[in-house]
């Protein structure tokens, strides 16, 4: 049985410098990076403005008390042979810390992601006999390939000198009408390194289980109502029985309830924040509201207690699902910035030159996303930043760099990702001209040449034959895409045009309609 891996970095959450995506194969790398060193090369004077952007954000970066760096890295594994007709899936998130007076904290998160990736892998490797095994059960003239997917997603809840909380997703399909899921939270002391329990950052256990009990029940209440089942106070009166699942943000401590604990699996897991302006006299002071430097997120329609005021993102709640007007208001200042489907994340940016930020997105519909920068140092908001098409979803969110992903329709690709910085002016600037597609290592991405295909390659004219095999892995959106052979692990460029009105979302290759060029090209949404 074959396994076969990818490995992505997907960002540096508190990160001085500029992140750099990668995503290759165990002996190949295909980064973004390698894939255009050769195919084009930006000028020099832009080169200067982005490393000068960058070491400005580095100098700020160090110069007061800075939090810890974070870094999320995305590593895609699959089971199966390569004639078999099942694959097994996975994709695991792991979790690094560094930079200088957090050495406590980076071997403590070091051990502990390492015991979670090999329990992770183990399993993966358990589900991949299972699934062949079931393929065997499986109709051998059906079209569709057998898989199972199965993954582990982190995403930064809260991080400063004080604390690093965030949530683990664990998701697994495994056959049936849908997958499970499931959060857990994890919450180290950024200074020791220990991982806490609820008794660690309490003052008064009893006082805050009773309190928290009650408030829990109706915040569930008032949120889910009839959807809750009819036990759900017996549940939540029994959670202190073992450590429930809880982390820190902006907010306060927030517990999460998975799918079927309180609710239907059609309800989603539920989430109850116990706000610190509430909570703090049962806490410890040091684990009391974001601390000096840091990134929290925080929820739609709750007060949030900010250095610069009172803080709230105002998202009326539409029975039909339709659009609904969303706002920020900051110490009874309120700015309005549209309307809008859903709500997305939103975080508390608190940078180590003093400034602060808000950094929220939103969707009209289905995936089209809008992603807001409001600055509140001075407590009045100010509308820095509205950038159309990108999403804080997938990326992952700092304070000197932002990795958000973008809507990008180019030769299959629907998403990439992009560098951003906070500029002197408060405005996200992209770091650099390259959008970074991140390569996951199912088969249907790929592209098969049917048509002989013009490209370059070390600057140069050439032809890629048919049958040729690529992955595309960056673009600049406007009129470059850049590719690997998956084969020989050749590098290139593809130039493209998009089409005009009715045919404006498809591209042209030296006039030719990309659908003419390969067997299939896997657009989605």
């Amino acid at each position: 049985m074959d396994m076969k891996y990818r490995k992505i970095s997907i960002g540096l959450v508190l990160a001085c410098t500029l992140l750099t995506g990668c995503a290759g194969s165990a002996d190949q790398d295909i980064s973004v990076e390698e894939a255009t060193e050769t195919d084009t090369e930006e000028s020099s004077a832009e080169e200067s403005a982005q490393e000068q952007l960058l070491e400005t954000s580095q100098e700020e970066s160090v110069s007061g008390n800075a939090a810890p760096r974070v870094e999320i890295e995305t590593t895609y594994w699959e089971w199966g042979e390569d004639d078999a007709a099942w694959r097994v899936y996975a994709e695991n998130n792991s979790i690094s810390v560094s930079r200088d007076g957090y050495e406590a904290l980076s071997e403590a998160v070091a051990g502990w992601n390492e015991e979670q990736t090999e329990a992770f892998r183990e399993s993966c490797e358990e589900l991949a006999v299972y699934a062949a095994e079931d393929a065997a059960y499986v109709d051998p003239d059906a079209d569709n390939l057998f898989y199972y997917d199965t993954w582990r997603e982190a995403e930064l809840c809260r991080v400063d000198e004080s604390i690093l909380s965030f949530t683990i997703l664990s998701y697994a399909y495994t056959g049936g009408a849908h997958g499970n899921s499931g959060y857990t939270g994890v919450t180290f002391d950024a200074q020791s390194g220990e991982i806490l329990t609820l008794s660690d950052i309490l003052t008064d256990e009893d006082g805050f289980q009773a309190a928290a009990q009650q408030w829990i029940m109706e915040k569930l209440a008032a949120d889910h109502g009839d959807e809750l089942f009819e036990d759900y106070a017996e549940t939540v009166a029994a959670m202190w029985e073992a450590e429930p699942d809880w982390y820190l943000d902006a907010e306060g401590i927030t517990f999460v309830f998975d799918p079927y604990e309180v609710g239907p699996y059609a309800m989603g897991a539920a989430f109850v924040s116990c706000p610190y302006a509430e909570f703090a006299v049962y806490m410890k002071a040091d684990y009391v509201g974001m601390n000096g430097t840091g990134v929290g997120r925080f929820s739609v329609n709750t007060d949030v207690e900010t250095e610069a005021g009172t803080l709230r993102i105002n998202m009326p709640v539409e029975e039909d699902y339709g659009m609904a007007p969303v706002s920020l208001g900051l110490n009874g200042e309120v700015l309005e910035a549209g309307e809008f489907g859903s709500f997305g994340d939103a975080y508390l940016l608190h940078l180590s030159d003093g400034r602060s930020f808000v950094l929220f997105d939103v969707d009209y519909a289905s995936d089209d996303y809008v992603s807001f920068l409001y600055e509140i140092t001075d407590g009045s908001p100010v509308l820095r930043s509205r950038l159309e098409g990108v999403s804080l979803q997938g990326g992952t969110i700092g304070t000197e760099v932002q990795t958000l992903r973008v809507h990008l329709d180019v030769l299959g690709s629907y998403d990439a990702y992009m560098d951003y910085v906070i500029g002197e002016n408060g405005e996200l600037m992209q770091t650099e001209d390259v959008f970074e597609i991140r390569s996951d290592n199912q088969s249907f991405r790929i592209l098969t040449v049917t048509r002989e295909l013009p490209v370059t390659m070390d600057g140069q004219a050439a032809v890629l034959s048919v049958g040729t095999r690529i992955r595309i892995t960056g673009s600049d959106n406007v009129g470059t895409a850049y590719y690997r052979d998956e084969d020989s692990g050749g590098k290139g460029a593809i130039s493209y045009v998009r089409g005009d009105g009715e045919n404006a979302w498809e591209l042209y290759i030296d006039g030719v309609s990309e659908y003419e060029y390969f067997e299939t090209i896997p657009y989605a949404g």
